[in-house]
């Protein structure tokens, strides 16, 4: 069972940030959320490939830096946070709140349902520089699937030009939500930029999965080797039943 830590506010927020949303509505309490208060994570959470040195717990959010070179596909990224225990039952819909500069234009911050580089399903805002790696050109909503190290995939263009002009790191659209809506045995993968006053969901074709492994996963992690590091920091996680 996850633990509920729930707000009146946090309750609120719920609701107001998921009534947009085309594929379903949550209008039920919460299935759990972590505001990441205190100083440590909750005995909710395990850190796989720890590096206790890049990842925090400051002033009420959770703070996780990239550095280095990195995929999710290799399993070789540092503090990949999961969720223990099973995925919940029935549709769901799980969110990150977060807010991050793109520094290097190879940023990666994800959430995924994550078993190891083999299995896992995964929905990331990744952005991509063609300025010999220097800030970013063009944002994209990203996601693959793969079991047993088979893969599918997609990306969708969600903020920048065709053209490619690098916009500077505080330039970047934030904050960013990315959300995964689990229905039946699919999974739509999908972003909000509130920071450009958007109220729609950017979502695109959804991925099956019949019988998930590992548990729902948050993190960060630079795709090659840049100059540089990328912080990322996290308001909240949630999981809400859909009706």
């Amino acid at each position: 069972m996850f633990l509920r830590q729930l707000t009146i506010s946090t309750v609120i927020a719920a609701f107001m940030a998921l009534a947009p949303a085309v594929v379903g509505k949550a209008f039920a309490e919460p299935l759990f959320v972590d505001e990441f208060n205190g100083d440590s994570l909750s005995s909710n959470w395990e850190v796989l490939n720890e590096d206790p040195d890049s990842y925090i717990l400051d002033g009420g959010k959770l703070l996780i830096v990239a550095s280095g070179n990195a995929n999710l596909k290799t399993g070789a990224v540092p503090n990949i946070i999961r969720l223990k225990g099973k995925l919940p039952e029935g549709d769901w819909v799980a969110t990150i709140k977060f807010t991050m500069p793109y520094q290097t234009g190879r940023e990666a911050p994800f959430l995924a349902i994550y078993d190891d580089q083999d299995n896992q399903l995964v929905a990331t805002t990744n952005s991509w520089s063609y300025y010999e790696g220097i800030r970013g050109a063009r944002t994209f909503l990203t996601s693959w699937k793969r079991i047993g190290g088979k893969e599918s995939s997609f990306f969708s263009v969600i903020w920048g030009g065709s053209g490619g002009k690098a916009f500077a790191a505080d330039q970047a659209p934030n904050p960013f939500y990315l959300r995964i809506v689990k229905k039946g045995h699919t999974y739509t993968p999908g972003t909000r930029l509130e920071g450009m006053n958007e109220t729609q969901w950017t979502e695109h074709r959804s991925l099956t999965w019949l019988r998930p492994k590992g548990g729902l996963a948050i993190g960060i992690y630079q795709l090659e080797p840049v100059k540089g590091e990328t912080p990322m920091s996290i308001d909240w996680f949630k999981i809400e039943p859909l009706n």
